[in-house]
C-alpha cells in the first residue's frame, strides 16, 4: 500500500479535496432540498442520480461487475447500511438539528466502525488505546450535543443523526465479512450498491405524496440541490475516494473524515446562516480526538480486507 509521502501530492490532492468538498457540501445540499422534498425523497433523488452516473462510469470503465446471487445479496446486505438507511436518516436528522451539527456528529462513523469490527469480527483484536478512544469519542458526543442543556437537547435529531453513523459503521464491518472475496472495481460495485439501495427505498418513497409542481422548475434551488446531492456526493466522490486510497493509501484517504466537518460548517455559516455553539467545534476536537485514538490499528494484526473508515453522506 502506497504513503502519501511516497507519491507526489498532484497524484492524490485534487481528489482528496473533491471527496471533501463533495461530502462537505452534502449537507447543504439536504437542508435546501428539504425545503420541497420529504427526507425520503432526498433519499430516493440522490440515490437516482447516483446509480445514472455511476452506471455510466461502470459500463465506459468496463467495469461492470459479474456477480452471482450470493455476491449481488452481500452488497445488498451492505448497501441497506452503508446507502439506504442513512441516506433516509440523515434528512430526517436536518430536519430537527443544523446542518452544521449533523456534519460535525457524522464524523463519529469511525468511532462506529471500531466498535462494530470489535464485537462482529472475532479476529480483530482491540488495544487499550482504541478503548480509551471510544469512551473520549462518546464523551466528545456528550460535549457536541450539549448534553447538559436539558431544554434544548435535540433528542431526536441527534438520535436519527447517530443511526446513520452506526449504520455507517454496521455497513462498513459487514463490507469487511461478506465483500471481501469479490474481485471486482470500486466504481462496478458503487454503481450495483447504490442501484440496490434505490430499487429498495424507491416503492416507500413513491407511496409518499409527490412534491409540488414548484419542485421541478428549472429555477428550483430543491431540485437542483438534489441533482448536485446525486452527481457529486453519491457517485463522484466514491470515485475520487478509492483513487486517493490507490494512489496514497486508505491511511490518507481516511483522513477526508477531518476535512468534511469543516467544509460543511463553513457552508453552514456562510450559506444558510446558521448558528455555530462554542461547545460544537470543543465536541467535535474531542470526538476527532476519539477517532484518531479508536483508527489506530493493533500489532501483530491479520489483515482482513481493507475497509472504508471514511463516511459517505
Amino acid at each position: 500500500m502506497s504513503h502519501a509521502s511516497d507519491v507526489p501530492l498532484k497524484a492524490w490532492l485534487p481528489y482528496f479535496l473533491g471527496v471533501s468538498a463533495a461530502w462537505g457540501s452534502s449537507f447543504l445540499f439536504i437542508e435546501v432540498a428539504l425545503d420541497e422534498f420529504t427526507p425520503i425523497q432526498v433519499a430516493l433523488g440522490r440515490l437516482v442520480c447516483g446509480a445514472a452516473v455511476l452506471i455510466v462510469l461502470a459500463v465506459s470503465m468496463r467495469a461492470v461487475p459479474r456477480l452471482t446471487w450470493r455476491m449481488t445479496g452481500a452488497l445488498l446486505a451492505v448497501g441497506v447500511f452503508m446507502s439506504g438507511l442513512p441516506f433516509i436518516l440523515i434528512p430526517l436528522a436536518q430536519q430537527h438539528v443544523t446542518s452544521i451539527l449533523a456534519s460535525l456528529l457524522n464524523a463519529t462513523t469511525p468511532l462506529w466502525t471500531a466498535l462494530f469490527v470489535a464485537l462482529l469480527i472475532p479476529t480483530e483484536r482491540v488495544n487499550r488505546a482504541q478503548l480509551v478512544g471510544l469512551v473520549i469519542g462518546a464523551l466528545g458526543i456528550a460535549v457536541l450535543l450539549g448534553a447538559w442543556r436539558v431544554e434544548d437537547f435535540p433528542a431526536l435529531g441527534a438520535a436519527f443523526m447517530l443511526g446513520a453513523t452506526a449504520c455507517y459503521g454496521i455497513g462498513s464491518t459487514l463490507s469487511r465479512v461478506l465483500l471481501n472475496r469479490i474481485q471486482a472495481s470500486p466504481v462496478g460495485l458503487s454503481a450495483v450498491q447504490i442501484t440496490l439501495s434505490m430499487l429498495i427505498i424507491a416503492p416507500v418513497a413513491l407511496a409518499t405524496p409527490a412534491p409540488g409542481p414548484a419542485a421541478f422548475e428549472l429555477s428550483s434551488a430543491a431540485m437542483w440541490s438534489l441533482i448536485a446531492l446525486g452527481v457529486t456526493g453519491t457517485s463522484f466522490a466514491y470515485v475520487w475516494f478509492w483513487k486517493i486510497v490507490k494512489a496514497a493509501g486508505a491511511t490518507t484517504a481516511a483522513s477526508v473524515t477531518y476535512a468534511v466537518p469543516v467544509i460543511a460548517t463553513a457552508l453552514g455559516i456562510l450559506v444558510l446562516g446558521e448558528q455555530l455553539h462554542w461547545y460544537e467545534p470543543v465536541g467535535a476536537a474531542v470526538v476527532m480526538a476519539g477517532v484518531w485514538l479508536a483508527q489506530r490499528r493493533p500489532r501483530p494484526r491479520p489483515e482482513v480486507v481493507q475497509e472504508l473508515t471514511g463516511s459517505a453522506v
